[in-house]
């Protein structure tokens, strides 16, 4: 301590020393400013608040100071606080926040700010390193019975062959494939991989979320390259999953059939056939099935390097898609808290604080375009749900919407019609411009102003959200999915009676699978997030509401059997047999 407040003081030192050295100015008290007084003050009384604990430690008066930390709450809480002091200040100080770089005194208190980021940072690395066991109890429950029962020889082969056949199955697929289809959208993510460099600033704020890009820019962007890349990467995220959700399983037998029925589960072509298209959805698919099964890993054994693995995973995810954005805010919002009533899971407020730095990110980024990425998707809702019904183009004209002819003439279709006309004809240069200056406040009031539109029109369109056979139609005409009345239709249910049945089972199954602590409540919080996406999907787009509702419905039907084998496993676990509390 006594060395981490004297390396703070110098630091305090050297930042009085350069506000004091900087050459004056004519006007204030011995030339400074008013502004640059308010600084010098402010530090000095930092400087004299280090000083006086110093002294007061090494005459031995800090007591009460040690008594305060030898509390656990108190520990993390200043672990905690020093983090959060770190991650904004540090950012702040090299101006990466433009509210704080345009500001006027931004050059007088730059030495403040990378001093404070300097000390919150050696002192958060301080307590991560000297006081590892007592922030240990912060950390999310291990699992209470330290060994799993072994896997019979039998058993062990039979998982090993699944495993092996399910890779050769989707190597098959890329095989007969090969080349991934291109959509319209293909070449925003294509373009920016093959045209920009690592360093080029459009790699990362080109048209679309920047994750596909660079995803594409590692593997390659020829069609088989993408391929093969979003093949193998699928396979890897699912064997991962498969093989860290049979390791909450206590029943041998049923151990087994998980592993086996979630590799069939996403041989399903409503998953599958998206691994041979050059779009986002494959990698976003991939990399929420590869948190999920990293996060079941992280439940049943904390650790640094996978909890450091799961925080580089949702770097990633969010910024594959917009949609995953909100979804990672509702995650972050729902960590804090749990926090609040958990001690043990509070570590991942540390989780929630990225999420909502990089959610903020990667929101800036889309601001940087020339036209907003929410204003094509807009358009659709307005053209093809607003303007065709009278009630609704009503409330639109009232808060001011120029509605003309021309517009009107559009009414039913899609923003690319007559060769974008809301955007490249002048007869509606007022229409454009409304878009972009009132469109997006006007339609959130508009969904808050009719709840009953809001709520109830995703659900009267619950065939096309989550059993859609226009899904089908993004498939490369090669591509022919593997025993798909199996995979296709019971392990993914397509019909949403037996959606139905599976939903019914799942919460009914939930009294047993409760007794499997967080590994229940993850996959719960899964399911539970399905709802959000499922309204994201709807009101976020009018154009391909099927592809952008994919994720939602696979997350949908993974959750509900997911929670159906835990269910199982608790059942059939003996009365006498101590239960896998994660």
């Amino acid at each position: 301590m006594q060395v981490f407040l004297s390396a703070t003081a110098l630091g305090e030192i050297v930042v009085i020393g350069t506000l004091l050295a900087e050459p004056s100015q004519s006007g204030g008290f011995l030339g400074y400013s008013i502004g640059r007084w308010a600084i010098l003050v402010i530090n000095s009384f930092i400087l004299a608040g280090i000083i006086f604990t110093l002294y007061k430690i090494s005459v031995n008066e800090a007591v009460t100071l040690e008594h305060w930390l030898s509390r656990e709450n108190n520990l993390f809480a200043l672990f905690f606080a020093s983090f959060l002091i770190f991650l904004v200040s540090l950012p702040t100080s090299l101006g990466e926040i433009e509210a704080v770089r345009y500001f006027t005194y931004f050059g007088r208190i730059q030495p403040s700010l990378i001093w404070l980021s300097f000390s919150s940072g050696v002192f958060f690395f301080s307590l991560l390193i000297l006081q590892p066991l007592p922030l240990q109890k912060f950390f999310p429950d291990k699992a209470s019975v330290s060994s799993q029962p072994s896997l019979k020889k039998s058993q062990i082969i039979l998982m090993l062959g699944s495993g092996i056949l399910y890779f050769v199955l989707q190597i098959q697929s890329f095989w007969i494939v090969q080349e991934a289809k291109k959509l319209a959208d293909s070449s925003d993510y294509t373009l920016p991989a093959s045209t920009f460099a690592w360093n080029d600033l459009r790699l990362w704020t080109f048209t679309k979320p920047w994750g596909a890009a660079v995803f594409y820019k590692l593997v390659g962007v020829s069609p088989t390259s993408i391929d093969l890349a979003q093949t193998l990467f699928s396979v890897f995220a699912w064997l991962m999953l498969a093989w860290a959700f049979s390791q909450v399983i206590r029943n041998l037998w049923l151990r087994v059939i998980a592993f086996y029925f979630i590799l069939g589960f996403s041989l399903a072509s409503s998953i599958q056939l998206w691994n041979h298209v050059i779009q986002s959805e494959s990698l976003s698919i991939s990399l929420m099935v590869l948190m999920l099964a990293i996060w079941l890993l992280l439940v049943k054994n904390w650790h640094w390097a996978v909890f450091t693995l799961l925080i580089f995973l949702f770097a990633w995810w969010i910024g594959t898609r917009e949609t995953n954005i909100y979804l990672s805010l509702l995650i972050a919002g729902s960590l804090v808290l749990i926090g609040f009533f958990y001690k043990n899971q509070r570590f991942y407020w540390i989780l929630s604080i990225l999420i909502v730095i990089f959610s903020y990110q990667n929101m800036q980024i889309s601001k940087m375009l020339t036209m907003k990425r929410w204003l094509y998707p807009l358009t659709n809702i307005v053209l093809h749900r607003i303007l065709p019904n009278e009630e609704f183009l009503a409330y639109f004209e009232e808060e001011n919407m120029p509605v003309s002819p021309e517009l009107l003439a559009l009414s039913g279709n899609f923003a690319h019609h007559d060769d974008f006309a809301l955007f490249n004809s002048l007869a509606l240069n007022d229409a454009e411009s409304w878009m972009l200056k009132s469109a997006k406040k006007v339609y959130i009031q508009f969904l808050l102003t009719h709840p009953i539109y809001t709520l109830k029109s995703p659900w009267e369109n619950l065939e096309t959200m989550l059993s859609p056979k226009s899904v089908e139609s993004y498939a490369p005409e090669k591509y022919a999915p593997f025993m798909a009345w199996l995979f296709g239709g019971v392990f993914y249910p397509n019909s949403l009676w037996l959606l139905l049945l599976l939903a019914l089972l799942g919460v009914i199954g939930i009294k047993f699978s409760l007794k499997k602590g967080s590994v229940f409540f993850l996959i719960f919080g899964l399911l539970l997030l399905f709802f959000p996406h499922f309204y994201l999907a709807w009101h976020g787009d009018a154009l391909e509401v099927a592809r952008h509702a994919i994720q939602a419905s696979i997350a949908l039907r993974l959750a509900l059997w997911l929670l159906l084998f835990l269910s199982a496993d608790a059942f059939l676990l003996p009365a006498n047999k101590d239960e896998l509390a994660y």
